[in-house]
């Protein structure tokens, strides 16, 4: 990645939907176009056990 900022969006559906036509994720990649890198990490039925789970291997040290 480059030296910008990262926003890391990680969740469940909410969160993998987010870069529907209009949704949330998309509009703030639209916003910090050039000025950040959004990367997305949603993942459907997920809730926030599973996440604790496999947020290490996701987000390695």
């Amino acid at each position: 990645m480059t030296g910008r900022p990262v926003f890391v969006l990680f969740g469940s559906s909410i969160v993998q939907y987010s870069f529907s036509n209009g949704g949330w994720g998309a509009t703030l990649a639209d916003v910090y176009a050039r000025k950040a890198d959004i990367v997305l990490r949603g993942y459907i039925a997920w809730n926030s056990r599973r996440a604790l789970q496999v947020i290490t291997k996701i987000f390695p040290k």
